[in-house]
């Protein structure tokens, strides 16, 4: 009671205190820091006599040891720290402990708050200048007297004002969170030799009391979890100086191997010792202390002993929950992963992959543990049913920093290879593909540039031999053209992926292939259905080839062009052209109209006006212009007829650089039957009239858009065959 009479008077004492630094007026005499340090003066002997008392107390009980007590880390570990917690012999001193106890909480939040009074981005500073240097004097003799009251606290029971901190840690805010970093750096008594030991017996505690020694065992009167207290240890290992490393290795790695050991009660923080331990081998390269060898070799054999343990004791080493934990421990360096679980290995092997390449240091190491990753989590999410749903950012970091070992090119390779040849794969989000997967295939087709040549090898031309009738003829018919259709789109995705011009060796063969499929008939098997997708191959190869290598391509692209876009008056053609076949073609006229390689400007002519005449056509002026001929023969708009969309009207426009017109989202939504009337009408209506204004405003192409969108396309699985 008297502890709290202290509590309550000097927190009213102190808010009176703050206040006068915000009302400067009526200035009564109670509110002078003077009151305050007295008060705690007070507080800090009470508790210091109540401490004694409990010592002497618990001096008198016999500590009663076990014959079969571990020995191992906790048993042999300097001593020295918690010389004040004895044993707990008689119900009464325990419940005279857990009060003493209960009161250092309540001063060491107290006393906390007192110290950051102005420690932070002063919000509580004096609005007027002329206070401002008082304020100053003030809140630094506050901050100094609670400073040296924390200091006898954690002389006293360190473990106790420790877990006080850390459960402040976890409701804290993420200044706050820094500020409780910045006082156990200023605290003689919290030094890391006697925070990071402190730490490990309150994760003991929890996971495996029956190991540690009763004098080092915390009273668990702090609210926290061993997942807490890891995360907690991973992010002020983060803030640690480099130097500190040679005061604290013995006692870190002595904890390690001993978790190792028995690692099952530990089986919830496993991923957070790795991550641990990877910060640990960070700050190895970075000091002189690290340049012993068999240091580093000691390190990297926990590390690879972790990982063994991690997908030992859980199976894929991951945690499908999806509840955050209370902190990330990567929020003390603000990086981008946020509030990851502590079973969250994606996040932490995302995070910590580039320390453990470079711990590990020899290649048959990292290899081991590329291995390791690749065989329990990258290859079973992979292979999940839930894929390519179960795919995020953090798996596309992992396997990033994987491709960057050369040392486990086989693994990565393989991954990769997995995924990309799943009939799932263009299922994948959009976002993840343009951020990530472009720059994973770029790696993997400069790694093996047979890639494209096993593509074009499962590509088989169109048979119209031993054609059947019935349902079985359909169904084998529809398989061959999925088939087709999934390896044009790779075959598309791997030239857009690549460097310019990096395929060019291919593209005779490549054009053969897009001849015979261009052959194929509603009846053949694969079918002309995959015209679509024969039409975004040629959108590809022509944003990423040069003019004088697409240069056997225009034949093709002439003839196909006026003959697709010949039928779009017809409507779908099941023959031959589908709507949706249709669209990518007026696609593909689009993209090249844009870019306007040297070849096709020769050609454009026949396809939209080129002259004065596309803005302002003379009287009885007949189009030869096939874009214009198809757009006469729709004849005018009836009343009846939809409502072209804002979209289609007003082209869009970003910077002055040029684009393409069919690339709303909106188009890759219209319904099959309608794309002719909604989009391909309005296109060739005003066509001319855009190349024109586009060619003579001089912008630069928007190769960035034209990519997108040609992605967006690949990835729409809505337009395969189903």
């Amino acid at each position: 009671m008297l502890v709290e009479c202290f509590c309550r008077e000097i927190r009213a004492s102190y808010g009176r205190l703050q206040l006068s630094f915000q009302q400067t007026e009526d200035w009564p005499q109670d509110r002078s820091e003077h009151v305050t340090i007295a008060l705690l003066t007070g507080l800090e002997t009470c508790i210091a006599n109540a401490h004694e008392r409990l010592i002497v107390e618990e001096s008198n009980v016999p500590t009663v040891k076990s014959p079969d007590q571990a020995q191992g880390f906790f048993g042999n570990m300097v001593s020295g720290v918690f010389n004040s917690e004895g044993g707990q012999g008689r119900p009464n001193t325990a419940n005279d402990r857990l009060t003493v106890l209960l009161c250092f909480q309540d001063a060491v939040r107290l006393c906390f708050s007192i110290w950051a009074w102005g420690a932070g981005d002063h919000s509580d500073s004096p609005p007027d200048c002329e206070s401002l240097a008082s304020f100053q004097y003030t809140s630094l003799r506050m901050r100094n007297r609670s400073r040296r009251i924390l200091e006898h606290f954690f002389t006293a029971e360190a473990l106790e004002c420790l877990e006080t901190l850390v459960e402040m840690w976890t409701k804290a805010d993420t200044e706050t969170a820094s500020l409780i970093f910045n006082l156990l750096h200023t605290l003689d008594g919290s030094s890391p030799k006697i925070t990071i030991p402190a730490i490990f017996n309150a994760i003991y505690t929890r996971t495996n009391p029956s190991a540690l020694d009763p004098s080092r065992k915390s009273s668990l009167t702090s609210n926290l979890s061993e997942s807490e207290l890891a995360s907690f240890l991973v992010t002020y290992a983060r803030s640690l100086d480099d130097d500190v490393l040679d005061e604290i290795w013995t006692d870190c790695t002595t904890f390690l191997r001993d978790v190792l050991s028995n690692p099952f009660p530990h089986r919830q923080i496993l991923p957070r010792l790795i991550e641990f331990a990877a910060i640990l081998g960070v700050k190895l390269e970075k000091t002189t202390f690290g340049e012993d060898r068999r240091m580093r070799k000691e390190l990297g054999d926990v590390l690879l002993r972790l990982l063994t343990a991690v997908f030992t004791s859980k199976p894929l080493g991951l945690n499908h929950d999806t509840g955050p934990m209370a902190r990330s421990s990567v929020d003390h360096d603000r990086t981008s992963v946020s509030h990851t679980g502590p079973d969250d290995m994606l996040s932490i092997l995302a995070v910590s992959m580039p320390s453990f390449i470079t711990t590990l240091g020899d290649s048959d190491r990292i290899n081991t543990a590329i291995t390791s990753v690749s065989t329990n989590v990258v290859g079973p999410l992979i292979r999940s049913r839930l894929f390519p749903n179960n795919l995020n950012r953090n798996v596309m970091v992992l396997l990033q920093q994987m491709a960057k070992v050369p040392a486990a090119a086989k693994m990565w390779k393989k991954d990769i290879a997995d995924a990309f040849h799943d009939t799932r794969f263009f299922g994948l989000q959009l976002d993840l593909v343009k951020n990530s997967w472009m720059d994973l295939l770029r790696q993997w087709v400069l790694a093996d540039k047979e890639r494209l040549s096993e593509l074009l090898v499962r590509l088989p031309p169109p048979s119209s031999a031993g054609i059947m009738f019935g349902v079985g003829a359909s169904a084998a018919r529809l398989e061959a053209d999925r088939k087709a259709q999934l390896n044009l789109r790779r075959i598309a995705l791997l030239l857009l992926s690549a460097s310019d011009d990096y395929f060019v060796g291919e593209l005779p063969a490549l054009l053969q292939k897009l001849e015979d499929l261009l052959a194929a008939t509603s009846a053949s098997s694969p079918s002309s259905a995959t015209r679509a997708e024969v039409f975004m191959v040629l959108r590809a190869v022509a944003l990423k080839t040069s003019a004088s290598a697409m240069a056997p391509f225009w034949p093709l692209i002439n003839v196909e062009l006026q003959e697709a876009i010949s039928a779009v008056p017809q409507g779908s053609q099941p023959e031959v052209y589908n709507s949706y076949s249709l669209l990518q073609a007026c696609k593909l006229l689009d993209i090249l109209l844009i870019l306007a390689p040297d070849d096709f400007q020769l050609l454009e002519w026949l396809f939209v006006t080129d002259t004065i005449d596309a803005v302002y056509p003379p009287d009885r002026w007949e189009p030869i212009a096939l874009a214009d001929e198809v757009s006469q023969s729709f004849g005018p708009r009836g009343a009846s007829s939809s409502t072209v969309p804002t979209e289609i009207i007003e082209p869009p426009a970003r910077g002055g650089l040029k684009q393409p017109w069919l690339i709303s989202d909106w188009i890759r939504e219209t319904a099959k039957d309608d794309i002719v009337e909604r989009v391909l009408r309005p296109f060739f209506t005003r066509l001319s009239i855009y190349v024109f204004e586009s060619t003579y405003g001089m912008g630069s192409v928007d190769l960035t858009v034209c990519r997108d969108d040609l992605l967006a396309d690949l990835f729409n699985e809505s337009t395969m065959a189903n």
